[in-house]
């Protein structure tokens, strides 16, 4: 009985406060007001009507004209607009401390929010707001928009947005222009209903497709707490002209690709973003796997396992610093890095392709590759092709901290086939044996060709043993009456390769041949002269020495002269007649980079290195005899009154 007694005294007072509500409200328009302006400090204005529609359950006030204003800062004269604003509240919920509206409905509604260059918000209505986490006594479950509009500007981004809203049955349509990052942004879509957004345990629907820039967007899916976007799972799909362009979007560092289209699930738990088997196209190449973002550290940190079946080299291009709209006359990468985006991002990438798409003459196969980005230094570690049968692998690191950048490769060349090492070279193709060796490179530059145009080391490569087309020894020896009988038998007769070495040291750009040498049955070939990568220019000289005595052989040397792109070729007009034993002798020494690699493999008994052993007795010989006669020489001076000098010392011999 004293329950029904209470609740009927409570079912009393609220038919008599909602009395006094329906014949006395226009009279609290002005203190209403009042309150509300010096409780935020932004003028609250309602220049129609303030009234009710009374019920014992959930009251409902309209206000007409209604403008609440903007900060001192802002650049529109109100934060919120109406024409007019109907709003219900539970009267049971106010008995509870708590201030419940059932239903909020904005006719000619605009919200218009701000940020400026400070990173202030306009929402906030005073300082030190944003920091309180206190919990929220305004609970709103539905809002119904008609013609309503949104507006919203961060000039620290170049963000300038503004958004149609409308609300139906099933949520509320949206449709948006304006500027991203100061380029062209529009979006259109739905989600669900505008509200469900507060409640972080629910999915919150939305459906929309976007476009910044050349960078369209379209997702499906679930979004837990539209503010803030803490929770999403759904689909997505991004193309593109380049993945660098994300950067302006998302502010992490991609590199710059061919036109790309990619569709997967997009998933966020908190600071972590997963891209989860995702497939699609860059360029003509295919691509799949997934991509993570964790933003819990001091700079997000990339992860990811991507595969490719057939990866096309020339969308590989601007990963190298090659952009063909750029490349003139020249033909090493030449398009700048931005080691100031390195700061963006932290990464561990591994990339697999199966099969490359290349041109005919670069005989790359396939690509294994991981990308390790720490502190804006940039390292391949391992970068690893398949190449001519074989493989080219090693580390390449890139500091990004350094202006220009300093860069290193070091690279071992293992096993690569002679014949495919030339696949356009018809005669090359019955030729046998494996190319190894070593590149050890470190350079200055912003580019592939900078860097490779300042760079200091060695490349050294060999080929102990092994076959070649007997035409092609008969060219390079200009052989004239054995290059006819060839052709016209249509011979593949191959020749025997005891040797072959290229031996360059690399200073400021410069490769200088220390030895190369080319020893088959039936010619030798030595190549001198140097290679500018700063020019892409060439000087070679190339002379063979045949081994048979053939009446048509003009014994002479060739000159390979001009650039990379446009090589000339023509022989030496003058006739030599010294032999290559003698060429090899003066330029084979101790400090050649490819005798320990000779050791390390076949070694010393090789076919190689008995021609690198002979080459040094001879003139570790030579050396003795001109140091005789030169002690002989000072000491007949010395007989004759002269001062003789000092021995050198034996210990370098």
């Amino acid at each position: 009985m004293r329950v029904l007694k209470w609740a009927g005294w409570l079912l009393l007072a609220l038919v008599v406060l909602t009395a006094i509500l329906v014949f006395s409200v226009g009279q609290f328009k002005g203190p209403l007001t009042r309150a509300v302006s010096k409780a935020t400090g932004r003028e609250l204005v309602i220049e129609g009507d303030l009234r009710i529609v009374p019920s014992l359950v959930h009251p409902t006030f309209r206000a007409e004209r209604v403008t609440f204003g903007n900060a001192e800062w802002g650049q529109y004269d109100y934060l919120l607009r109406a024409d007019a604003i109907e709003a219900s509240v539970s009267l049971l919920g106010l008995l509870r401390g708590r201030l419940v509206v059932p239903e909020v409905r904005l006719e000619g509604g605009a919200l218009a929010l701000e940020m400026d260059e400070e990173g202030r918000k306009n929402w906030i209505m005073r300082q030190g707001d944003e920091e309180k986490k206190k919990e929220s006594r305004l609970f709103i479950r539905h809002l119904t928009l008609d013609n309503g509009r949104l507006l919203y500007e961060d000039l620290g981004r170049e963000i300038s947005l503004a958004a149609d809203l409308e609300t139906d049955a099933s949520g509320v349509a949206f449709a948006v222009e304006g500027t991203f990052q100061g380029m062209p942004a529009s979006a259109e879509g739905h989600g669900g209903p505008v509200l469900a957004l507060r409640d972080t345990d629910e999915s919150y629907p939305l459906k929309a497709a976007a476009k910044i820039g050349d960078t369209t967007v379209k997702l499906d899916g679930n979004i837990t707490e539209l503010i803030g976007f803490s929770g999403i799972d759904t689909r997505i799909e991004i193309s593109g002209k380049s993945m660098d362009e994300l950067y302006w979007i998302i502010g992490v560092a991609l590199p710059s690709t061919s036109p790309y289209s990619t569709a997967g699930r997009l998933v966020r738990d908190g600071k972590v973003i997963r891209y989860e088997k995702f497939v699609g196209k860059v360029g003509e190449s295919d691509l799949s796997g997934t991509f993570q973002f964790d933003a819990s550290g001091k700079r997000p940190l990339m992860t990811g396992d991507l595969d490719s079946k057939v990866l096309n080299l020339a969308d590989l291009g601007s990963l190298v610093g090659t952009d063909q709209e750029r490349q003139a006359d020249g033909v090493l990468p030449d398009m700048s890095f931005d080691p100031a985006r390195w700061e963006s991002v932290d990464a561990d990438v591994r990339l697999r392709s199966g099969a490359i798409k290349r041109p005919k003459q670069l005989p790359l196969e396939k690509l294994d590759v991981r990308i390790l980005m720490k502190d804006s230094v940039l390292s391949l570690e391992p970068l690893d092709f398949g190449f001519a049968g074989g493989r080219l692998a090693g580390p390449v690191r890139m500091d990004g901290n350094q202006d220009p950048m300093s860069s290193s490769i070091t690279m071992r060349v293992d096993k690569l086939q002679l014949a495919k090492l030339f696949p356009t070279v018809k005669d090359a193709q019955a030729s046998l044996g494996n190319l190894g060796g070593a590149i050890d490179l470190k350079g200055k530059g912003n580019s592939v060709k900078d860097m490779l145009g300042t760079s200091n080391g060695k490349i050294a490569l060999y080929m102990d043993g092994g076959r070649i087309n007997r035409t092609l020894m008969e060219i390079v020896a200009l052989d004239l009456w054995d290059i006819a009988r060839l052709k016209l038998k249509g011979d593949q007769t191959t020749v025997e390769i005891r040797c072959a070495i290229a031996d360059l040291d690399v200073k400021d750009g410069m490769a200088n041949i220390n030895a190369m040498i080319i020893d088959t049955s039936v010619v030798n070939v030595q190549v001198g002269g140097w290679v500018n990568l700063k020019t892409e220019e060439m000087n070679l000289r190339i002379e063979p020495k045949p081994k048979d005595k053939s009446i048509a052989s003009l014994n002479s040397p060739i000159h390979v002269r001009g650039t990379f792109s446009q090589p000339r070729v023509a022989p030496d007009a003058k006739m030599v007649a010294r032999g290559v034993g003698a060429i090899v002798m003066g330029v084979l020494n101790p400090l050649l980079a490819v005798i320990p690699l000779i050791n390390e493999g076949p070694g010393k008994d090789s076919p190689c290195g008995q021609l690198i052993a002979d080459a040094l007795a001879k003139t570790k010989s030579a050396k003795a005899k001109a140091d005789s006669s030169t002690a002989a020489s000072s000491g007949r001076s010395a007989a004759s009154g002269g001062t003789a000098p000092r021995p050198p010392s034996q210990s370098g011999r």
